[in-house]
């Protein structure tokens, strides 16, 4: 080093940062040699992991001042040139004195980390075995390792939810002395945080703070339910595809992309008819009508649009909503409508009249064919709970209403359920879907109580008086009962919905279908007069 200091002083381009960093390098190595804390001797990987680190910053400098050394020597070398004789002396010890400290430093006395070596044999598990196995920490897992870990996680889910149940169901408190008046809560089990967190985004949207899509919203609701395992990148490339196939089509067929009634009638054959463009080989068949569970009472899942996509088969829940989302993608304008138990399509056309869009039989619909469901009262009218085209903020509070749903059918009813669902009200106050799902909660609510102090037909107005807080519980669940009664809902059971549903297939509705279809398509704008005639 003393060398190097000398050199510097009397005119070579070596300066003092690099004196600094060789110096500052020197100490580093020495101190990685020589000098353990009490902390790093009592814990040798802790030393070796530090170690290890040091010794790899020390090569990094000594590849950087290498090439410094060796890039100002040639500057150097052709600044004085008529100084050869001395800058060679110079200049060699400068590149040995280098070589010499990357010799002995990089290969000093620190061992290079030796790879862990695992158990290859897992220790035995039983499913009787209440302890969850202990197996190796392998960067990949093998895949019985996986599905044991898997079947636990799910176990120990049930296991959780059915000690909720039985609470609500058989509360443990039976002395009354301190009743618990809040239903159990699932956001502890496994996967609960997942609707949490879609709530937040829902909420971002409403408020403003996100711009709202209903494809996006949509994927949100049902990647909840898988826990937040889907891919956003994929369903968004899928409907892509989708749009852009629709769009091909309509340049086919010479639609004027202007107009909307062009572009849902398109979405309308999409799901309805044979979509074919030979120039690209490309082929789309009708979209099924998915009878099995089609109340997805016994699968949650058969009301996803993702689900839909999947199979190429839907029901009332799902195919509306992949149409909105279709329409969304081409710029088309549809909206979401209710009737009992059923969500259908309206559009208007480039005249502004309104046309409906029956989608579970694939036909075009009037006003007079929903009131025929004979479940939609004069008050349900009134207070437009039904056949009324959703805003964007109504729409919103269906996507809360769905997230809402899907996780009391996945997990419980808890005070999360009631805090959606209230969102929800506050974006549409006559959601009749939201109101339900409120009243089950107050419902539920209220047994939870009414299991735990022991009401029933003789003494609830006893006990109610000697419960002030669960007095409370009973008004506002009956107070809920009130405004769905008053909104004018009607329940509509299951044999009529899909007699009702079966009527569509009646000569005279197809008949009448065909004829509003063809009226459309003699309306619509086409660019090409050819292709129109």
């Amino acid at each position: 080093m003393e060398v190097l200091r000398r050199t510097a002083v009397s005119g070579n381009p070596m300066d003092d940062r690099v004196l600094n960093k060789l110096t500052e390098m020197k100490q580093t190595i020495y101190h990685i040699r020589h000098e353990r804390t009490d902390r790093h001797a009592s814990r040798p990987d802790v030393f070796l992991f530090f170690a290890y680190a040091h010794f790899l910053k020390t090569i990094l400098w000594l590849t950087r001042i290498w090439h410094i050394c060796f890039c100002r020597f040639f500057i150097f070398l052709a600044e004085r040139q008529k100084q050869k004789s001395q800058i060679f002396p110079r200049s060699v010890w400068v590149l040995c004195i280098l070589t010499t400290l990357f010799s002995i430093d990089s290969f000093g006395q620190i061992q290079t980390p030796q790879t862990p070596i695992f158990p290859q044999t897992p220790q035995p598990w039983t499913p009787n075995n209440n302890n969850i196995p202990t197996t190796p920490n392998h960067n990949r897992p093998s895949g019985t390792n996986q599905y044991e870990k898997d079947r636990q996680q799910q176990l120990d889910k049930q296991k959780q939810l059915d000690e909720i149940y039985k609470e609500i169901k058989e509360p443990s408190n039976a002395d009354y002395s301190n009743v618990k008046y809040n239903l159990p809560s699932c956001a502890t089990v496994k996967g609960a945080a997942a609707y949490h967190s879609a709530f937040l985004k829902i909420s971002g949207m409403a408020s403003g703070q996100t711009k709202f899509n209903i494809k996006e919203a949509n994927f949100t609701v049902e990647n909840a339910f898988y826990e937040n395992t889907g891919n956003i990148q994929e369903f968004d490339k899928l409907v892509k595809q989708i749009g852009q196939f629709l769009n091909w089509k309509m340049d086919e067929l010479g639609y004027n992309k202007n107009s909307n009634l062009a572009k849902n009638l398109i979405l309308f054959r999409f799901f309805t008819d044979t979509l074919e463009i030979k120039s690209k080989n490309l082929k789309h068949l009708p979209i099924n009508y998915d009878f099995d569970d089609y109340m997805g009472h016994e699968d949650w899942t058969k009301m996803f649009v993702e689900k839909l996509l999947e199979t190429n088969a839907g029901q009332c829940h799902s195919l509306p909503l992949l149409y909105l989302i279709l329409a969304e993608e081409i710029g088309a304008k549809a909206q979401l409508s209710y009737s009992p138990n059923h969500t259908y399509i309206k559009f208007q056309d480039d005249n502004g009249k309104w046309h409906n869009i029956e989608l579970t039989n694939g036909m075009l619909t009037t006003d007079a064919f929903v009131l025929q469901s004979g479940y939609i009262k004069a008050e349900a009218l009134q207070n437009k709970i039904y056949m009324q085209p959703l805003t964007q903020k109504q729409l919103i509070s269906h996507s809360l209403f769905d997230l809402a749903k899907g996780y009391a059918i996945k997990y419980c009813y808890d005070e999360f359920v009631e805090q959606v669902i209230n969102k929800a009200l506050e974006l549409d106050p006559n959601n009749i879907n939201a109101h339900m799902v409120k009243s089950d909660f107050h419902t539920i609510h209220f047994r939870y109580i009414e299991n735990q102090l022991g009401i029933n037909e003789q003494n609830y107005k006893q006990k109610l008086n000697q419960y002030p807080k669960a007095k409370e519980i009973f008004l506002t669940r009956n107070k809920q009962y009130d405004k769905v009664d008053n909104l004018g809902y009607e329940n509509m059971p299951a044999a009529a919905y899909e007699k009702w549903l079966n009527s569509l297939s009646d000569a005279k509705q197809q008949q009448q279908s065909k004829e509003m279809l063809h009226d459309l398509n003699k309306s619509i704008q086409i660019k090409n007069p050819e292709i129109r005639r």
